[in-house]
């Protein structure tokens, strides 16, 4: 279990240079959709290299953003990456999702993360603990529809010259290829949300050509 866990680490921060400097087309698509529905103080639950970062800061109904990472190299990629959008309050911490202690916020992202969290329903319950009642979480995470090499594919028109591309386009291949990612069908993906106190307000799979599940959710008012 130990050399697992060292491995998973030592493999997101291996890809930590090219997710922050490649984004193709769909990638860009769900980085402006999800950031549409932030408001307040947002929290990134998984925020790897932060290159959501300028998208959340510039809607005028975001306030500040705190970023959670359990990869190093993401969390100083993630750090540099709010430096250069200094106009609102910004913060990275180093940590696992379930562990980490930051003061309620008023709403929260979490992209391709959930695939490779080790407990879901542990972590989607720490997320609805540290948002404010009514807050809205954005949670968008690949599929069983998802055709890894065919979004690839498409992706590598728009990026073939980026001097990082064959390192992001091999890193994706090589999560598609393991055995420990959690992949749901829709249906069970909002079953698993509602379980941990989340109301489904939408859900769709318009974006990586099917292969990604993007749910917008809502705690309850009730819960303090």
């Amino acid at each position: 279990m130990k050399t697992t866990n060292q491995k998973t680490a030592t493999d997101w921060n291996d890809y930590s240079r090219s997710f922050l400097s490649v984004m193709p087309s769909q990638m860009l698509a769900l980085n402006r959709e999800v950031a549409s529905h932030l408001t307040g103080h947002v929290a990134d639950l998984g925020c790897g290299s932060g290159k959501i970062i300028p998208f959340v800061l510039d809607n005028p109904l975001v306030t500040g953003y705190t970023g959670v990472d359990s990869a190093l190299e993401m969390v100083t990629k993630a750090r540099w990456m709010a430096d250069q959008f200094p106009q609102k309050p910004a913060q990275i911490i180093h940590a696992r999702i379930e562990d980490v202690e930051i003061p309620k916020a008023d709403s929260a992202l979490s992209i391709n993360s959930y695939y490779n969290w080790p407990d879901t329903r542990r972590v989607l319950t720490k997320i609805a603990d540290i948002l404010s009642p009514g807050a809205t979480f954005i949670l968008a995470t690949i599929n069983t529809r998802l055709d890894m090499q065919a979004l690839l594919n498409s992706a590598e028109k728009e990026c073939i010259a980026h001097p990082h591309w064959s390192e992001f386009r091999d890193h994706n291949l090589r999560i598609c290829e393991s055995s420990s990612i959690k992949l749901l069908e829709l249906d069970e993906l909002i079953r698993e949300t509602q379980l941990a106190g989340f109301a489904v307000e939408q859900a769709h799979q318009h974006l990586y050509e099917g292969g990604l599940s993007l749910l917008v959710l809502r705690k309850d008012f009730s819960e303090s």
